[in-house]
């Protein structure tokens, strides 16, 4: 197929690649991408349009900003449409490749650039404070109610849910009823309890505002069970925070926790 021309459309909040050719006539393939500039992590619609001959041998591939190239599974939805759910996973410049079915970019075919933005955190339950923020300005907010349980809501992103319960040592006090401040916590140990919807497993770390670094002094163990209530992969770790201040406690990629020891 000789590729003649390509022109570039834009159509009421959508980004579109219409390539056209030239042999038994003029065939135009639309690609397009709802949002144009959609946060990374939420879900966006990409759509193919074609001939229904030129439609079944096309497929398209994401492009990351590191160079990964991800297929973007569409289904029939008529005759000369596909359309397909996409999450790109980090934000940046991506490029929307048109290919066939072997992997091949189609002759002629320029890829299109996504600007994906930066990932929007998942915001707090009802009743709860703010999220937290680097430095603890504020603190991850905690549940103010008396359920049994003390929450805490951790920062995610892209509608994801991250949930800590700290089990307080002898000694150590909650210092307010609406975020994660502590007494008596510093140099002592404490069981958290996490619960994550953004995978099975993630690293836990916890990193102090100088940069100070520690790891689990035991864990992280996944629990099998749970009654604690909240939906995702839940697992527990020991800490020792080893000196008062603001603690970000890292859960994998897209998590924090933000923990402020005051003495």
């Amino acid at each position: 197929m000789h590729v003649s021309r390509l022109s570039r459309l834009g159509v009421l909040g959508t980004s579109a690649l219409v390539l056209s050719a030239a042999s038994a006539g003029e065939l135009e393939v639309r690609l397009t991408v709802k949002p144009v500039s959609p946060h990374a992590l939420e879900p966006a619609t990409i759509e193919l349009r074609a001939s229904a001959d030129a439609l079944a041998g096309l497929r398209i591939q994401a492009v990351s900003p590191r160079g990964n190239a991800l297929r973007v599974r569409t289904t029939r939805i008529r005759e000369g449409l596909r359309r397909g759910g996409f999450r790109f996973t980090m934000e940046g410049r991506w490029q929307l490749l048109v290919t066939d079915s072997a992997g091949r970019r189609v002759p002629g075919a320029q890829p299109r650039v996504v600007r994906v933005r930066a990932p929007v955190p998942t915001p707090p339950p009802s009743g709860f404070g703010p999220l937290g923020k680097p430095g603890c300005d504020p603190p991850s907010p905690r549940d103010p109610s008396t359920r049994g349980f003390v929450d805490v809501f951790g920062t995610a992103v892209g509608g994801e849910e991250l949930w800590a319960l700290p089990f307080l040592p002898a000694g150590a006090t909650w210092a307010s009823r609406d975020a994660a401040i502590f007494d008596g916590l510093a140099g002592k140990e404490v069981k958290i309890v996490f619960a994550m919807t953004f995978g099975y497993y993630a690293p836990f770390r916890a990193v102090g505002l100088d940069g100070t670094a520690i790891t689990p002094v035991w864990g992280p163990s996944f629990h099998v069970g749970s009654n604690w209530g909240h939906p995702g992969a839940e697992w527990g770790a020991g800490f020792v925070f080893p000196a008062p201040g603001c603690w970000r406690i890292e859960v994998g990629p897209r998590g924090n926790v933000w923990l402020l020891l005051r003495s």
